[in-house]
């Protein structure tokens, strides 16, 4: 059944897909009059004075950039138009605990150039917001590059239901880049034009995929929310009201699945690797929630409260896995204590920050920072913790 979004309570008592801030009503409210939370010149010019000299510029896995007397954009890797990979675990790993080498291998060999890619453009564009002197060179290198691959139709032969399943948070984290630095560069029109009406089919492939054909239990689990994140991401670069509504009824089909302590049943069953699944399910919830709150929409507070009770079952759980164990019912891959975990499994935290006021959670990330996740726009700390549109409390805001 389509998940989209009316703007008025339902008679079965579920909640509106969206509640402006303001209350209007969605239907008077136009595509058009949704807010942007892109960099303005203003605040490149400011955080380029705020953080000059910082580590913004050293980010891991950026490209080298061009400087004073080196003008070239780096070479990019070829699009990924075909995709066509099974599942990484054994097929008898009924909890899909047991990763088959070779499959795996063979996974991430099909999605290298992919994630080799928004590794590049997600530096670039960091770099712009951090940069102001190399703002417009950088977005026009990753405008053209993402365009070379809008115009080969990158991820449009799809081959198995897997590439459909997974290849949500790569658009993802084009999207990101691209709506980093998109009214950076001045011209460009034929090219931008290209980029989002590739956008837009991904857009709408993922929506008629999750709502269709999408495996059962995948509806509800971390999958679901990286396509929801994408559709959030295309969203606010298309000025789409119907997939904002999509993404927020993803979020709500997968927290009203969400246990009284906070887990996560869809990722529980995942054995050994729970709590890694809980947090990767996270993600993309939070980076997506955050947007989509700081964009002026509203979250009722019972879902606010469950969004918090999920992020707080998993900070406890790194802090002690042997409570998601006892779930699980065996021990976890995922280390113990925060500063143990890899940076990209936690970067999220970032986006997670500007939903609540936590100054206890700021304090444990502030020798971890900066924190980063490509499929996620990149440097995290600077897209939300630096980012003066992106303070922390907007959940609780007066709606």
């Amino acid at each position: 059944m389509a998940e989209g979004g009316c703007d008025r309570r339902r008679r079965d008592g579920r909640q509106p897909a969206l509640r402006p801030r303001n209350k209007l009503n969605l239907a008077n409210r136009k595509a058009c009059d949704l807010p942007d939370t892109s960099p303005s010149r203003s605040f490149l010019r400011q955080t380029g004075l705020l953080l000059a000299g910082a580590s913004f510029l050293t980010l891991a896995g950026s490209p080298a950039l061009a400087q004073e007397g080196e003008k070239s954009c780096p070479a990019f890797p070829p699009p990924t138009v075909t995709l066509d990979y099974g599942s990484r675990y054994d097929e008898g790993s009924a909890d899909r605990s047991t990763l088959d080498e070779e499959s795996d291998a063979a996974v991430d060999a099909a999605l290298k150039d992919a994630d080799d890619f928004i590794r590049e453009i997600t530096g670039l564009a960091n770099d712009a917001w951090a940069n102001p002197g190399i703002a417009a060179f950088n977005a026009a290198c990753v405008i053209n590059g993402i365009h070379g691959w809008a115009a080969a139709d990158a991820f449009g032969d799809l081959q198995s239901d897997n590439a459909k399943m997974t290849y949500a948070a790569r658009v993802g984290g084009i999207a990101s880049a691209y709506r980093q630095v998109r009214d950076l560069a001045d011209g460009l029109t034929d090219e931008k034009a290209a980029i989002e009406a590739w956008l837009t089919k991904n857009g709408d492939f993922l929506i008629a995929y999750w709502d269709n054909d999408a495996p059962p239990k995948a509806k509800l689990g971390n999958l679901r929310l990286w396509a929801a994140y994408a559709v959030t991401e295309i969203a606010l670069i298309v000025k789409s009201q119907d997939y904002i509504n999509w993404a927020f009824a993803s979020h709500r089909a997968v927290l009203e699945t969400v246990a009284e302590d906070g887990s996560m049943p869809y990722e529980m069953r995942r054995g050994k690797y729970a709590l890694h699944y809980q947090l990767h399910a996270l993600a993309p919830l939070s980076a997506s929630a955050a947007l989509i709150c700081h964009n002026d929409y509203s979250y009722t507070p019972d879902e606010e409260a469950v969004i918090e009770k999920a992020v707080g079952f998993a900070l406890a759980g790194i802090e002690d896995p042997s409570k998601v164990a006892a779930i699980a019912g065996v021990h976890q891959s995922v280390p113990m204590g925060l500063s143990e975990q890899e940076p990209f499994t936690i970067a999220w935290l970032e986006a997670y920050l500007s939903l609540v006021s936590d100054g206890d959670l700021d304090r444990k990330l502030a020798p971890l920072r900066p924190l980063s996740n490509s499929k996620l726009g990149g440097d995290l700390t600077l897209l939300y913790r630096n980012n003066p549109a992106m303070q922390p409390g907007c959940f609780g805001k007066q709606k």
